[in-house]
């Protein structure tokens, strides 16, 4: 890849012959040497990651994040499919590259809007060392639920409920008596990120009732710290936008980015 040598060699000292323990309290475990992978919750590790499988190809188009890769096929009906050959290269080059593909893990979505309601079912399965991948209506693409029919009802649920849960950390630090200011920063370092991951993505195109439904959670969150205040009042105290109002500005923003 036309590295300095010099940083191959940076590299080398990074990846080679380092030694990992467990702390618990006071004590440690005995060192181990792993023999393989790279230093996790490092810059370098998902970097070095990447360059090692730079090489890996497909004939279909392959998109890598780190170790999560997705094969992407576009097939008209009569058109012979070239995704069970793409994924047999993949197996192959992971076996040659000490890896392995979990077949539990993989996944196979099928988009399609054709009239026919069987010509899913007569799509065959992709198939993992010998082993069928099951096909789901429903798809994580990194974090953000993809299904079927490319509608968002789905990841709208799934970070719904998510988000909901989180409410109750809220409740019991109100309960533990945390100051109104403290359980705002609460709520918008841990529960709202929830609501606005990757949100440019899916919002522009959501139903009034999805949109609602996001915002159900931000009221709920606010009005359990400022009891008895109305929402738009929760809102100018605290100088937050409504879920709505934000990904608008940030749309805006990305446009004004992108013309310039």
């Amino acid at each position: 890849m036309g590295c300095p040598h010099t940083i191959l060699r940076w590299m080398a000292t990074f990846l080679l012959d380092r030694a990992q323990r467990v702390k618990i309290g006071n004590e440690y475990s005995h060192s181990g040497h792993p023999n393989g992978g790279v230093p996790r919750k490092t810059l370098s590790g998902p970097k070095s990651f990447l360059v090692y499988i730079n090489d890996l190809r497909t004939t279909v188009p392959l998109y890598k994040y780190v170790d999560d890769s997705k094969l992407f096929e576009i097939c008209d009906r009569n058109d012979v499919s070239v995704i069970q050959e793409s994924v047999d290269i993949a197996a192959r080059w992971t076996e040659q590259n000490d890896m392995k593909i979990n077949s539990e893990k993989s996944k196979e979505i099928i988009i399609s809007f054709a009239q026919d309601g069987n010509f899913r079912s007569t799509i065959p399965n992709i198939k993992i060392d010998g082993r069928d991948i099951a096909q789901v209506c429903h798809a994580k693409l990194l974090g953000v639920t993809i299904s079927q029919d490319l509608t968002w009802n789905k990841h709208v649920d799934n970070i719904v409920k998510k988000a909901g849960k989180r409410l109750y950390m809220l409740y019991q630090l109100k309960r533990a008596g945390i100051t109104q200011k403290d359980l705002v920063s609460v709520y918008v370092s841990v529960v709202r990120p929830v609501l606005e991951y990757a949100c440019p993505v899916w919002h522009i195109n959501l139903l009034q009732y999805l949109s609602d439904n996001i915002e159900v959670i931000q009221k709920r969150a606010l009005k359990c710290i400022f009891s008895g205040l109305g929402y738009a009042e929760i809102l100018r105290r605290v100088n937050l936008d409504t879920l709505n109002a934000f990904v608008k500005n940030i749309l805006i923003k990305l446009k004004s980015a992108h013309t310039n």
